[in-house]
């Protein structure tokens, strides 16, 4: 049974690269496109695989050629696909634009992830793993947000850890996600999502978070790293230096690293550097899915950036995480 158990969305991106993005009414010449798997579970869980964690995933999907090409990516890197619902719904799809700085505006269509059954969860299979990860994406829509709040209540009766990525249109769905706060271990999100939820920024988000009960969060920003705190302390981390092509999935490979931490053993400090180090090497890849990062881009990160005096304090907590890809990453 998986030691990760992740719930959300399983899609196909659909990337187009646009030297520039056009003005309403305009036309948007597109200089390449490419086709990968998606959709932020899906995308955590294939991170944790490459790094031999043993993950499951829980989705629903259509019988359509998208499911085969998704589900066949996700097998590919090992991840556990026991628990995938199927109806005749389209799989999700979702159209990304990106521009030539790496940003990338999405449009989603979540076709059958939001119709995910509450009444066929297989509730043994997350009450048995380490850690349960929600996207946040699932309390948009019913029937998903049954299905996710029951999974919740799961992982929580069963003394699983929970994380959550709360995601920008989740965190306006404010009333929602402070009530399930005080269930969540670790929380990720970025700088828009937490001024949704705390109308504050920075340190104040933090402890604000911190205050509805969360464990652990971690804020992040971008190419300014992230702010991370807990009950004891609230720090910065700085970001890595990798030239950006497409930032799509760098955020679900930025919770991986932070989920690999805590199945390690890390500290808080290692922990947050090995996300910040997925999450940077995500951004310098295009695509998300079968494209992110697997353990020898990282240890290569880690040993060039020893050297960088940007990480010269840090230097103790990267030989630490380099022990561990070491040791524990395929």
């Amino acid at each position: 049974m998986p030691q990760v158990v992740t719930l959300g969305d399983i899609n196909i991106d659909l990337i187009a690269f646009l030297p520039r993005y056009p003005a309403p009414g305009g036309d948007g010449l597109v200089e390449r496109m490419e086709v990968h798997s998606g959709g932020s579970a899906a995308n955590t869980a294939i991170v944790l695989a490459r790094f031999g964690v043993d993950v499951g995933i829980i989705g629903r999907v259509g019988r359509d050629p998208f499911a085969r090409q998704a589900l066949a990516r996700l097998s590919e890197a090992g991840v556990d696909l026991s628990c995938i619902q199927r109806d005749d719904s389209i799989t999700g799809l979702v159209f990304i634009a990106v521009t030539p700085n790496g940003e990338r505006t999405m449009f989603s269509s979540r076709g059958a992830n939001s119709r995910l059954d509450v009444a066929r969860l297989d509730e043994g299979y997350i009450a048995q793993a380490d850690v349960f990860h929600l996207s946040g994406y699932a309390l948009l829509a019913e029937p998903q947000r049954r299905a996710a709040w029951r999974a919740l209540e799961v992982a929580h009766q069963a003394g699983v850890a929970i994380s959550l990525d709360v995601g920008v249109e989740a965190a306006k769905v404010i009333e929602e996600v402070k009530a399930l706060l005080p269930l969540v271990n670790l929380i990720f999100l970025n700088q828009a999502a937490a001024e949704h939820l705390t109308n504050s920024n920075g340190e104040k988000a933090v402890r604000a978070l911190l205050g509805h009960g969360v464990e652990t969060v971690a804020l992040k920003l971008g190419e300014r790293g992230c702010l991370v705190g807990n009950a004891g302390e609230i720090f910065p981390v700085p970001t890595f230096a990798v030239e950006v092509r497409d930032t799509t999935g760098a955020g679900d490979s930025f919770d991986a690293g932070f989920i690999l931490g805590r199945l390690w053993g890390l500290g808080l400090r290692e922990s947050a550097i090995l996300a910040n180090a997925l999450g940077a090497l995500a951004a310098s890849t295009a695509g998300a899915g079968d494209s992110l990062p697997g353990p020898e881009r990282v240890q290569a990160l880690l040993q060039r950036s020893m050297a960088d005096p940007l990480w010269q304090d840090w230097r103790g907590e990267m030989g630490r995480v380099l022990r561990h890809l070491s040791r524990d990453g395929r």
